[in-house]
């Protein structure tokens, strides 16, 4: 009996003080660049650069493209930017390709491919959060993730492999757009389509962090 006893000890020490220990080290931590297959990589590394020789000095002082999570871009360059790639989707999303049918970076900005080996990992990765709808507290319970400031709404939206959907039932207060997460969960393979973009992932059992300068730099797990 006293066996049995402190077998269910165990038993229940495991499963309610350990497992959410352990289930912590399981979330892989991932660079947006991961959920890119190979060729839309290869594709979208050809990009001809934005030209800053049309920008001030001050304008240029501000740029935050390809900062960390959290620095605004200047809004010139943020309207470069939106022009360029608005123009550019427009062009892939009409069928237009390169010489002889090939896929060029164009097309890779439309692209729906994924990364199959995702499908039901568990990842934890940084972002912005676009909120596509809300419960009667005016709590966010849908957002896209995406990896910059501004996309979808300010700025045309990334590839449709670079936006996550998640959906979030028990809602979350989001203090303004500029404000960066850390979100983990279980990443799955499933398209969800709305009038602000096109994801190609989403996410459940969603946990949300704010994203800040003591826990940026923290390592991959």
């Amino acid at each position: 009996m006293r066996s049995g006893i402190l077998k269910l000890g165990f038993l229940l020490l495991f499963t309610c003080g350990w497992a959410p220990a352990q289930a912590m080290f399981l979330f892989k931590t991932i660079d947006w660049v991961d959920l890119i297959p190979e060729e839309d990589l290869r594709l979208l590394e050809s990009i001809p650069e934005v030209d800053h020789e049309s920008l001030s000095d001050e304008a240029f002082a501000e740029d935050g493209i390809g900062a960390s999570p959290g620095l605004r871009p200047s809004e010139k360059l943020t309207e470069q930017l939106s022009q360029q790639m608005a123009s550019a989707i427009e062009e892939a999303a009409s069928g237009q390709q390169g010489k002889g049918g090939e896929r060029t970076w164009k097309d890779a900005l439309v692209s729906t491919s994924v990364r199959a080996e995702f499908d039901n990992r568990p990842v934890r990765l940084p972002g912005y959060v676009v909120p596509l709808s809300y419960n009667d507290k005016q709590q966010v319970t849908e957002f896209f993730l995406v990896p910059y400031f501004g996309a979808c709404i300010h700025v045309p939206p990334p590839p449709p492999n670079q936006i996550i959907y998640v959906s979030y039932p028990k809602g979350f207060t989001l203090p303004d757009l500029y404000t960066p997460f850390w979100v983990q969960g279980t990443m799955k393979i499933a398209t969800k389509e709305h009038e602000l973009g096109v994801s190609s992932y989403s996410m459940i059992n969603a946990a949300l962090t704010e994203y800040t300068e003591e826990n940026a730099e923290e390592s991959p797990q």
